[in-house]
């Protein structure tokens, strides 16, 4: 049997609702971080909340995680990255995330299945 390991770089955020988790085919296993990373995972989820692109790039920049693994593991809010900026109005956050992780394309392909 093939075992894959798959590691989701995300955070249990303070007052965002985040989760850690660390996945692999037998299980999900929680995954423990440091405050220096709970601190520029935070830094991520304000600046989406704040609708600051800027302020968006630097932090995914600063938390050395790509936007691809944020989308598949951070949660601001119980909610997804694209999730949380809509539900907050941030549209220029949310064209960022749109076009980083690729979510028209993933999107029109789930549609192309219907």
């Amino acid at each position: 049997m093939r075992v894959v390991n798959k590691l989701v770089r995300s955070a249990a955020l303070l007052g965002f609702g985040t989760v850690v988790a660390l996945s692999s085919v037998s299980g999900v296993h929680a995954a423990s971080i440091s405050s220096q990373m709970e601190k520029k995972l935070v830094a991520v989820c304000q600046a989406i909340k704040d609708d600051n692109k800027f302020a968006l790039r630097r932090a995914v920049d600063k938390s050395g995680v790509d936007y691809n693994q944020l989308a598949e593991g951070l949660v601001c809010n119980g909610m997804d990255m694209y999730s949380f900026a809509k539900y907050h109005g941030a549209d220029k956050a949310g064209n960022v995330i749109a076009k980083r992780t690729r979510l028209d394309e993933r999107y029109d392909g789930m549609m192309a299945r219907l």
